[in-house]
């Protein structure tokens, strides 16, 4: 209708527009029909920028309101007494403030990245007006410009001057209010935040003085909610232990005994779980700041440095290690080794374990307006055991709500409201008495409820959760919130994984193992420094800087010579077929290749052509961007990240490129000989039929094969030798080892007997059979090599019996005898994640690379 309403508008009938839109093409038309499609082209161009200045923020609606885009707004879906909540605080907001309209602001969001989501929709023009923060992420909104100070915003509302909220043709504010009206508005947003919370929503900017960087302290976002870290622990899984379902554990020792008493009660229990591997320092950091332990801290002068290397820290790894690899003996004298469910990132299980009451204890963030949907006759609430030496300490967190200071003023004062409607009485008073109609008034605060008059109510909430949140307050410490903390986690990561991965530290005396792990905790800290927050003298800047600009150059060196390589070798082709056609022969051709150059220059090059410059600047998007030269060159090159990265990337091609194009090749050799017409079209049919499976039915099914507990399918099939004696299993061993060598020996041969391949194919085969080879002999070099010195401190070994021919031949023995393979992590296994997830493309691949 609208592509009609604009034809007829410029003189063009209606007829010639449906004879344009269903391919009608006549030649008496051709002039109708370009005039229609210059009409619709200039339509379509009007429209995108009409949609493109309601997605910039245009402050107007259709019908006079004015749009705020929020995030965090509650689902229109969703039914939990949260979402019911939230949606009758809009109502009520949209009701006092009927000129504004509250819109949900929310961006695709990459798999492992929790808080790409509003820098996305930053970048791509899409902001959203109300940003949410959290404290990890703070500083990078503050230090990059996005956040507006909120003191000078609420005295905006709050001021009898309406000039303070007024704004000339070019969106300037018309005057500011006084220095008194600022001050009256920081004190009034002091009384909703909790002490704790305090430092971390009223400070300077890193970059204070930057332009577009306002200086001194500012409020930049309002919590709405206070969190805190506490322990809940399952009453029926204490009563089965044996344990008291009424007294939680109070210090370290006692939560090892509890945990330990929940292990041994029942196949499959666990005492308590967190996450390993990637973050696994947010998973622990109530054990570290229960020792006293800070990630950063900043100096007097405001500078960030890190602080997590001290012997505190390394005790409250050293005893995170005892939970998860520690063996002790029951009483009826089994031995079991760990008391800690540690999956590798977390993932589902730790929630399905959790529900099906095989996990005694677990850390859970808690809401001081809204404890937890939890039942108070199973799960138990209770501060975080303290250490010895130390005290009950949990991490302090908030979900806030920011104005993004790119906002048009209009917006800007609109979240604003929200933001002061949202943490205000009024709302408390709609949340409390949602919460109490609904059946959940005993899950909050008590002196919420006892403000709001519902005393008999919070008669009813446990003492053990008041007492709990009232702890958690008064000794939490807030999660890392200074410069560039959203990655402090990634670098206290490795040593705590270093010692995690290294179970032989518990069989050394503590000092020992304490000392090491103070090792990695000091190079760790000095990466964070140097690597994070920058901290490099002017000569090492010059030397980076000097390193940088020859990386740039080789760079650029490699990059025209390739294309200067390519071009000669085409311009010889070209000679060699003799003279070339004049352009007008030639002109039908070049322009059915316009299309499709213009596609590729405008996909691949214009991107590559306009991101060049970003090389060389400090790219902001709400500030101004800064001009650094070489210096993210000289940053990457120094960092021992970047090289990490290149040396999995290249194993990762060495895996796909060994796994995913030889062995297709060798596939289709052997089908070629299948001796039948018949049978060949049934080994291509299997060979095929993964290609075709849905590549989501792929994922589950290979999810479930390297599922690492004992009922995995490929578990399974790997244990199912143990049930071998001890000759079937030598036998079975050898056999393995013969298959093994004859599939070498074959690709090897391969290399010499397939004459019709060109040498350097065939060089290419010799080389990976010998490659097999060399990963087939690595273990007995390693054997020779003997283990490090601190896994023969640990266990006390002799090298002389471990080490030279005497280790070799310790590790040919260990192919005598029965087998006994415990279950094998697969993907949870750092040494074999990246073979796992290469295998399932080389399964699913390989059909159509044979068939070829």
């Amino acid at each position: 209708a609208t592509v009609v309403d604009v034809a007829e508008g410029a003189g063009v009938s209606t007829s010639t527009v449906s004879a344009v839109m269903n391919g009608e093409w006549n030649v008496t038309e051709i002039q109708k029909k370009l005039s229609v499609c210059c009409v619709l082209t200039v339509a379509i161009i009007l429209g995108l920028q009409c949609v493109g200045d309601v997605y910039a923020g245009g402050p107007s609606g259709a019908d006079g309101t004015i749009d705020l885009r929020v995030m965090r707004l509650p689902s229109p879906i969703a039914t939990g007494v949260e979402a019911q909540v939230s949606r009758r605080i809009i109502r009520e907001f949209v009701r006092k403030y009927p000129q504004y309209n509250l819109a949900p602001s929310d961006f695709p969001r990459l798999e492992g990245m929790v808080d790409q989501g509003p820098l996305m929709s930053i970048a791509t023009g899409v902001p959203p007006h109300g940003i949410y923060v959290n404290f990890r992420q703070s500083s990078t909104y503050i230090n990059h410009g996005f956040l507006v100070p909120l003191e000078v915003l609420l005295a905006r509302v709050l001021s009898d001057n309406a000039m303070t909220r007024e704004t000339d043709e070019q969106g300037n504010w018309l005057e500011d209010p006084t220095p008194a009206e600022i001050e009256n508005a920081l004190s009034k947003i002091r009384e909703r935040v909790e002490d704790p919370a305090w430092p971390v929503v009223y400070r300077k900017a890193d970059t204070a003085g930057r332009a577009g960087i306002p200086t001194g302290r500012h409020v930049w976002a309002l919590p709405y909610t206070h969190l805190a870290m506490a322990m809940l622990y399952r009453r029926d899984v204490f009563h089965e232990a044996g344990l008291d379902p009424e007294r939680a554990p109070q210090t370290w020792d006692e939560m090892m005994e509890y945990s330990r008493r929940i292990r041994e009660s029942r196949s499959g229990n666990f005492g308590i779980m967190f996450g390993t591997g990637p973050v696994v320092s947010w998973w622990v950091y109530s054990f570290l700041v229960s020792k006293g332990v800070e990630y950063v801290r900043q100096d007097e002068d405001g500078n960030w440095h890190a602080a997590f290397n001290t012997m505190d820290a390394a005790e409250a790894i050293y005893y995170i290690l005892r939970l998860v690899h520690e063996e002790f003996e029951t009483e009826d004298g089994r031995k079991l080794r760990g008391v800690a469910f540690a999956p590798l990132g977390g993932g589902p299980e730790m929630g399905l374990k959790w529900n099906r009451g095989e996990i005694g204890m677990r850390f859970e963030y808690l809401s001081y307006e809204f404890t937890q949907n939890i039942n108070p006759a199973l799960v138990g609430v209770a501060p975080v055991p303290s250490p010895p030496g130390g005290r009950s300490a949990s991490e302090i967190n908030c979900q806030m709500y920011g104005v993004f200071s790119g906002a048009p003023p209009e917006q800007q004062l609109g979240v604003m409201r929200y933001i002061w409607f949202l943490t205000g009485e009024y709302t408390e008073a709609i949340r409390t008495r949602t919460f109490v109609d609904a059946g959940y008034g005993q899950f909050l605060d008590p002196a919420t409820l006892e403000r709001h008059g519902f005393h008999d109510v919070a008669q009813r909430v446990p003492e053990e959760w008041r007492r709990t949140m009232e702890e958690a307050f008064e000794g939490g410490v807030p999660e890392p919130y200074g410069r560039d903390t959203q990655q402090v986690y990634s670098y206290v990561d490795d040593p705590i994984n270093f010692a995690l991965q290294r179970p032989e530290l518990l069989d050394l005396p503590k000092e020992d193992a304490l000392s090491r792990i103070k090792v990695q905790l000091d190079r760790a800290a000095a990466r964070v420094d140097e690597h994070m927050l920058g901290e490099l003298s002017e000569r090492d800047l010059m030397i980076r800087n000097f390193v940088g600009g020859i990386a740039l150059f080789i760079i650029i060196a490699l990059f025209v010579t390739t294309i200067t390589f390519t071009w000669r070798g085409f311009t010889r082709e070209e000679q060699n077929l003799g003279d070339r056609p004049s352009f007008s022969k030639l002109r039908y051709a070049y322009l059915m290749l316009v299309p499709g150059l213009a596609l590729v220059l405008f996909v691949r090059y214009l991107p590559l052509i306009l991101g060049i410059p970003l090389a060389l600047m400090d790219y902001q998007l709400a500030i101004e961007s800064q001009f650094v030269g070489l210096g993210n060159f000289a940053k990457i090159l120094y960092d021992p990240r970047f090289w990490a990265s290149m040396a999995r990337t290249f194993y990762y091609v060495l895996l796909v490129v060994g796994l995913g194009f030889w062995p297709p090749i060798l596939v289709a050799i052997l089908l070629d000989e299948v001796p039948t017409t018949t049978l060949k079209y049934i080994f291509r049919t299997i060979f095929y039929l993964p290609t075709i499976i849905s590549g989501i039915i792929m994922v589950f099914l290979w999810r479930q094969f390297y599922d690492s507990s004992e009922s995995g399918v490929l578990n399974q099939i790997v244990m199912s030798v143990n049930h071998l004696g001890p000759v079937g299993g030598t036998l079975v061993r050898l056999i393995l080892v013969a298959c093994w060598l004859s599939l070498i020996g074959f690709v090897f041969s391969c290399s010499i007997k397939l004459k019709e391949l060109s040498w350097p194919v065939r060089t290419a085969i010799g080389a990976f059979s010998l490659a097999l080879l060399g990963a087939t002999l690595w273990p007995l070099l390693s054997a020779y090599i003997g283990p490090d010195e601190l896994v023969i401190m640990a266990r006390g070994l002799d090298p002389d019996q471990v080490r030279g021919w005497s280790g070799v031949g310790s590790y040919l023995a260990g192919f005598i005898g029965r087998f006994d393979i415990e279950p094998l992590g697969w993907i949870e296994d750092p040494g074999m994640a990246m073979v796992c997830v290469v295998i399932p493309m080389v399964w699913a691949s390989a059909g159509p690379g044979c068939i070829i």
